[in-house]
């Protein structure tokens, strides 16, 4: 099978996954949550560890990414905001280490808020296996370093121990209810860690 035509299908297959995924949590039967509720172990994001009672949410992207990425940082920025002093951090995951410096990085977490966290793995095909980890995907198309790259948007809620709780899966997200399931997820935290 030639490239080309791999590649094509693959771009296909995105597309269509991306356009049944905004319905999907309606489908699924979500405890009430608005996101896709889950309860699966994740994996640990290099030295990070999320906030010891609250949560954290993790994103893959990459900052010359002109699609989905600016979308879903401007959905965090403003979680961010309406959940200013709840227990919660974002963390941005880049799939594109070559390209995204630390200092970039830096900067980059700098503006959006003091709630904002990076990480950048050692080369993308560690990004790539992290991303999988968490049921992503991440298709850098061709094999020089300004290649774009294909993937995923989720938004993957994770506790402490990086154990999945929520995912969302499109960056056309309520903002309030997404917030409503961030805040019933802590007071669910804390009504546990009480008793």
């Amino acid at each position: 099978m030639n490239k080309k035509y791999t590649a094509i299908l693959l771009f296909v297959s995105a597309f269509v996954v991306a356009a049944a995924l905004p319905v999907m949590p309606s489908l699924l039967n979500n405890d009430g949550f608005y996101g896709m509720a889950i309860n699966e172990p994740g994996a640990a994001v290099g030295d990070y560890r999320p906030p010891e009672e609250g949560l954290a949410i993790i994103f893959f992207g990459y900052q010359q990414c002109g699609t989905v990425c600016p979308v879903q940082l401007v959905n965090l920025m403003e979680l961010s905001q309406r959940l200013e002093g709840a227990d919660i951090e974002f963390l941005f995951v880049t799939l594109d280490p070559e390209n995204d410096t630390p200092e970039l990085l830096q900067q980059t977490t700098r503006s959006l808020g003091k709630a904002f966290r990076a990480y950048r793995p050692k080369n993308h095909r560690a990004a790539q296996k992290l991303a999988s980890a968490y049921n992503d995907f991440a298709v850098k198309q061709g094999s020089t370093a300004d290649d774009l790259i294909a993937h995923s948007a989720n938004l993957h809620v994770v506790t402490r121990d990086f154990r999945r709780r929520l995912v969302y899966t499109t960056p056309d997200l309520n903002l309030e209810l997404v917030e409503q399931d961030l805040r019933r997820l802590l007071k669910d935290k804390k009504s546990e860690s009480s008793a």
